[in-house]
């Protein structure tokens, strides 16, 4: 088993905001942070005294310079872990191809910042697809997309159907997993006296980047300075997994024949029903040998 490593996500919203610089070596310090994925940098560009003074260990850094008041996106890579193979940048993202020294996979890692203007929200979508559309390695796509996946992600009752809807249907179109989050239940609040907060900032990784680390953990850090909190993922190392819950994912109904091969399945189940026969027992006995054959 290798060792994990550790990425630290985070809308720091001000790279030169009093005090935020600060708090982001602590945080690189005390997390033993490998990837620094910032959005919001507010800044053009960047010294190289200044990122040298983030950490004691060396990092590659790649950018996206900030329109003026707002955006900007800071991507590092600690290259005592990481080579980097190739860079990138779009609109919305900026991306690093990377292998990890110990256990020699390789994958993209790319850093999003959403557009808070939603006119827009699907030419971002449309650009991440292409861009997920055109790796060739597993990937992890993480940051503050400015969308949120259900009403249950906002605390007010203001919220857009089918903008949710058209955010869940690319990620399933991508093939995408979401990373369940612990700590705060959401990332965001605009620290008034009655706050609104919300959940746009998440992680989502391919399903050869979970096969890959199946101990992945993700948490969100305690929120100090910017009105995000920072998100932390941990790898958790290459160790086989353990057994976990059954998770459903839309993707597959998109895969050929998979709709058939579970009626089929379905079908064989009811031909040999369980002892105690009532419709509950028949039921949970079809369910757990279609849940058996989807998990392969």
């Amino acid at each position: 088993m290798s060792a994990p490593f550790f990425s630290l996500i985070w809308n720091i919203r001000g790279f030169e905001a009093e005090g935020h610089q600060q708090q982001l070596k602590d945080y690189m310090r005390h997390e033993h942070v490998d990837i620094v994925g910032l959005q919001e940098t507010i800044k053009g560009s960047f010294l190289l005294h200044e990122l040298e003074g983030l950490s004691r260990h060396k990092f590659a850094w790649h950018w996206r310079p900030a329109s003026g008041h707002s955006g900007g996106i800071l991507l590092g890579m600690k290259e005592e872990t990481f080579e980097v193979e190739d860079m990138d940048h779009g609109d919305f993202f900026v991306s690093m191809v990377v292998t990890h020294k110990l256990s020699n996979l390789s994958w993209e890692i790319i850093i999003v910042y959403g557009p808070a203007d939603h006119t827009r929200s699907r030419a971002f979508l449309d650009e991440l697809r292409a861009k997920i559309d055109q790796c060739i390695t597993p990937v992890v796509v993480a940051g503050d997309f400015n969308l949120i996946r259900s009403p249950e992600d906002k605390s007010s009752r203001n919220v857009d159907i089918p903008r949710m809807r058209m955010f869940n249907d690319y990620l399933a179109d991508l093939a995408l997993r979401e990373i369940t989050r612990v700590g705060a239940r959401y990332t965001l609040s605009n620290n008034r006296v009655d706050p609104i907060q919300s959940m746009p900032d998440r992680v989502f990784v391919s399903v050869e980047w979970e096969m890959a680390f199946p101990l992945c953990s993700l948490r969100a850090v305690t929120r100090i300075g910017s009105d995000h909190s920072p998100l932390l993922l941990c790898s958790g190392g290459t160790s086989p997994p353990k057994l976990n819950h059954f998770h459903f994912e839309n993707f597959w109904l998109q895969q050929p024949g998979f709709v058939e091969a579970v009626g089929l399945r379905w079908l064989q189940a009811t031909s040999s029903p369980p002892r105690v026969f009532n419709a509950v027992d028949v039921w949970h006995h079809c369910a757990k040998l279609a849940r058996q054959f989807m998990r392969g």
